[in-house]
């Protein structure tokens, strides 16, 4: 289903609610994918696509609502994809080994103990290799199969590639008799004995960073939280996550929809706080581009619940070629430990490279 659609050559999306056994397809009938100005955002109708950072080389796109329809893990598709090597010049992506990352880190240490900033979210990517022909239906039922919990989602983007993930944040539910909004911070590796991990004080007040900020983000924005849960904990596959819930009260106005977005994105969860000075020394350390990794995405006034979700355990394949990147970051604070947070970013980046690793010849 997702490879023949692949092969036609036009901008679709294939993704799954959490909790849901349905797939759903939204494809655009011309082959130019637009971009849209978030102040539009009202007037959409389709699949968004926002970078991360306001000055990234990508901009914000929106899949059209053309087409849609329904179809589950037992539906037949088509034979694989295949790819080729990429030419001179194609792979141009810096990626860091142990001994740089760590380096990154501990100047980033430097900077939050002189005060600059009271955390960032610095984040890595790590290219692998697919194999010649690539099974994008079989990879994503194995993403349905694995990250029940999740929502899972493939974008097509000719002539950009594909995006897929498994991401288990929300930045905004807009379907209820409120909107919803989620602050998921602090990470811990799940041991087959523990059902829920013993958080500890870091965990803890780095979760209470991102809470107290989007709510402080939304007052000043002129956004009223009407209830509060939590934090509790999330599980994501192999991870788990300390997470709040908040409420919002529905906006009078359409129109006041991209204020509120603005003000919820990008969180102290993947950014960093204050926000403008995480953001400075990111643009200084992290040394790429991150893109739509780490930006929002999700259905939009579409016969379809309107969700935004924040783009996390999430890779990159990239256009045609045997050549994918993954990413994945953590949350570097005073308190941080350069080796721990290396083998964070490795455990994240499990997510998906153990779907990968099911795949037919796949060898990394």
């Amino acid at each position: 289903m997702i490879n023949l659609l692949i092969k036609t050559g036009y901008p679709f999306v294939a993704f799954r609610y959490p909790h849901e056994n349905e797939f759903i397809n939204i494809v655009q009938n011309d082959k130019e994918v637009r971009s849209f100005h978030p102040e539009e955002m009202h007037d959409l109708s389709g699949f968004l696509l926002a970078p991360f950072d306001s000055r990234s080389s990508a901009a914000p796109l929106y899949i059209r609502h053309d087409l849609s329809y329904t179809w589950g893990p037992l539906s037949e598709g088509s034979g694989p994809v295949l790819l080729r090597e990429p030419a001179a010049g194609e792979e141009r992506l810096s990626v860091p080994g142990e001994e740089e990352y760590t380096g990154m880190i501990r100047e980033v240490l430097r900077l939050i103990r002189s005060g600059r900033a009271e955390k960032v979210v610095l984040t890595r990517p790590e290219v692998v290799r697919l194999p010649e022909a690539f099974d994008y239906t079989a990879f994503f039922t194995t993403l349905h199969h694995r990250y029940p919990a999740a929502f899972i989602f493939l974008v097509f983007l000719p002539d950009q590639g594909i995006w897929a993930g498994a991401t288990p944040e929300v930045l905004l539910d807009a379907t209820g008799h409120y909107f919803e909004t989620t602050a998921l911070a602090g990470t811990l590796p799940l041991t087959r004995e523990e059902s829920v991990p013993d958080w500890s004080e870091k965990e803890r007040h780095e979760q209470q960073i991102v809470t107290d900020y989007i709510l402080e983000e939304l007052q000043q924005a002129g956004f009223q939280p009407a209830a509060v849960s939590g934090p509790h904990t999330v599980i994501a596959g192999e991870m788990a996550h300390l997470e709040t819930t908040i409420r919002i009260a529905v906006p009078r106005h359409r129109e006041e929809i991209p204020r509120l977005i603005h003000a919820l994105h990008p969180t102290p969860a993947i950014c960093g706080y204050p926000q403008e000075a995480a953001l400075a020394i990111l643009r200084k350390t992290e040394g790429y581009d991150r893109q739509y990794y780490t930006g929002y995405l999700g259905p939009w006034n579409t016969r379809y619940p309107s969700r935004l979700y924040i783009n996390l355990r999430s890779m990159h394949f990239l256009p045609g070629l045997r050549r994918a990147v993954l990413f994945a970051g953590g949350g570097i604070t005073a308190a941080s430990q350069p080796g721990k947070e290396w083998e964070e970013t490795r455990l994240k980046m499990r997510t998906l490279l153990s779907v990968l690793e099911k795949m037919p010849n796949f060898t990394g």
